[in-house]
């Protein structure tokens, strides 16, 4: 039988990077980030410890993307079956208090993190989670 992998979507230096080592250590995983200078160095640091990783160009809010890379991932880990996927895209981050902020940057993180990316990674890799007893959202 062949063993699940993990999927990270949103990687950047911080948190996203920090989550999909410690999968990493555990599991393939495919880290998922618009710009690959995002998922570089994470990538690297999986496989130089020994794990599989790979890193996909991946904008959440496009479906046929969101799509391609969880079928590459699949491909490459030569599985259907996913342990996790972890949520975690940011939008733009600005740092002021809630009352200052802008209509455009307000609109700008609730579209990120509210309003359209989080269905459409999950719809389109729930899907992965039918080949496996255990699995986290």
């Amino acid at each position: 039988m062949s063993h699940p992998f993990a999927i990270v979507v949103g990687v950047g230096p911080g948190t996203g990077a920090t989550v999909a080592r410690k999968f990493g250590a555990t599991y393939p995983i495919a880290l998922l980030a618009r710009n690959p200078s995002n998922y570089e160095d994470a990538v690297r640091d999986i496989q130089s410890a020994g794990g599989r990783a790979i890193g996909i160009p991946t904008d959440v809010q496009d479906a046929e993307s969101v799509k391609h890379a969880v079928e590459t991932a699949q491909k490459e880990f030569g599985s259907e079956r996913l342990a996790a996927a972890v949520f975690n895209v940011g939008g733009r981050f600005i740092r002021k208090p809630f009352l200052e902020l802008t209509q455009e940057e307000f609109e700008s993180g609730w579209e990120a993190n509210g309003l359209l990316s989080p269905p459409l990674p999950m719809a389109l890799s729930v899907p992965a989670f039918r080949y496996s007893r255990k699995f986290h959202i």
